[in-house]
Formats: C-alpha cells, structure tokens, sequence
C-alpha cells in the first residue's frame, strides 16, 4: 500500500530555526514547501533538498503574499509552521520612518493571515496542525527591543486563544516560545555587543534542539513549547517578578556595550 506524503509549509525557511526545522521534516518524509526572502538561500535550498517546493517572495508585500497563495494553491497542508520574523534592536524614538511598522506587518499581520486562512483550510479537510513561532519575550516587556517583545506578545496570547478556538476540531494550534538562539537573528536586528547576546542568565539554545523541539511538540499537537529549562523558568517568573524590576533587568542585559 502506497504510504501517503504529507506536505510541510515553512516560512523563513533559509537559515536558523526555520532551516533545521526544514531538515528535521526531510528526514521524516514530508514533501517541503518552502519561502524566504533571500533568493540564493532559496536556491540552495532547492539544492539541499531536490524534492521540495521553493519561493522567494517578500510576504510582508501584498505582491508577495499573491505570489505565496498562487504558489500553494490547493495543496492540502499538513503542518503550517509560520516562522518569518525579525528584530529590531533599538529604542523606539531612534527608528526609522515605518521600521517599526514593517517588522509588526511580518511578525504579527502575516502570522494571524497564515494562521487564519490555514486553519479554515484545515477544518475543512479534518486534520492539520499549525506551529507558530513567538519567544520567551512574549512574556515580559523588551526595553531597546520594545515592538519585538509586544509582537510576540501577541504571536502567544493569538496562538493560544486560537488553539482554544479549534479544540472541538482535530486542527491544532502549538506556540513554540524559544529563548536567545543560536542564529542570525541578533546580526539582523542590529545587535552589537550586550549581555543578551553573550548569553548573560540564559545560555544560547542551538537553533537544531529549538526547532527539534518546536517540530515535536506541533506533531503531538502541544499547546506551547518553550525550549530548555532555563527558558521555562524565565516565562514562569513573571509571576513572582515585579513589572518595574523586569523592566530593570531587561533594560541591563538589552543594554548595547561598546564593542572595544
């Protein structure tokens, strides 16, 4: 009997977490389809993996979200993992004219889109399961990091409700809130050196044991993932942390050093 192929969207698919989780559903047998920005990481894609489906496309453009549903047309998508996103690593007063703006319209607008329309997809077909990704920043206010902490705020609080939302169907929503990674995110929000990044209180997770365990945790139909022990005991504190003294210490190891 002829084994049936399920088939896997990623977005943010060319490096970091988006690429190991790439890898990990290769080797699971999932037909890939894949989407970035960076058209030569598409193409080594496409190398790396001979069988999967690529597109370079901005989604944070409408052009490029035409592109996106012209591309995927009626596949029947199995597991829809929204990881396009980005940082930006400065306070909110020195950012430039829509800066802000456009990393919002990717991290939060192109997610909810994704998220509905896939779902409504999904509990159509009776089966499907959804990972969206946030972070540990959900959980705390981001001074110098201000509208990537409030994004992924809402990537978690969206997530869940929606989780919520489809629990009488067999569709499932997991939020997979990782802690500082191994990856290109601090080289693209603008990071230069700060605690943060040298791992001060959390260590850096390899981008391989995050997705692992984003991958994992979205086939067993989880409603969220956080990543290592450290990272779980950071989301918890808040409880017993006041708001003012997170602010302080966010502040501190968010603070950029001049680099010597």
């Amino acid at each position: 009997m002829k084994s049936i192929v399920k088939n896997a969207v990623i977005t943010g698919a060319t490096s970091g977490i988006g690429y190991q989780m790439a890898k990990i559903l290769h080797n699971k047998g999932y037909s890939l389809w894949l989407t970035g920005r960076n058209l030569k990481a598409i193409e080594d894609l496409k190398t790396e993996f001979p069988s999967c489906n690529t597109l370079s496309a901005d989604l944070s453009k409408e052009s490029g979200r035409e592109d996106f549903w012209q591309w995927i047309g009626q596949t029947p998508v199995d597991l829809m993992i929204n990881n396009a996103g980005y940082g930006v690593w400065k306070e909110v007063i020195n950012s430039e004219k829509g800066e802000l703006e456009n990393m919002i319209k990717l991290n939060v607008e192109i997610l909810l889109h994704f998220s509905a329309e896939f779902a409504k997809r999904m509990v159509k077909r009776g089966v499907g399961r959804i990972l969206n990704v946030a972070s540990v920043a959900a959980f705390f206010p981001g001074p110098n990091l201000a509208a990537y902490y409030a994004s992924k705020a809402f990537v978690l609080s969206f997530s869940e409700a929606l989780n919520h939302e489809l629990r009488k169907t067999k569709v499932t929503v997991t939020t997979l809130c990782p802690g500082p990674t191994k990856s290109k995110f601090f080289e693209r929000a603008g990071v230069k050196k700060s605690p943060l990044m040298e791992g001060f209180l959390i260590p850096h997770m390899s981008a391989f044991k995050v997705a692992l365990k984003g991958v994992e945790g979205s086939l067993k139909g989880k409603r969220r993932v956080v990543p290592g022990f450290l990272n779980y005991i950071w989301t918890v504190s808040p409880i017993l942390v006041p708001r003012f003294f997170q602010l302080r210490i966010l502040n501190y190891i968010q603070n950029s050093r001049k680099i010597a």
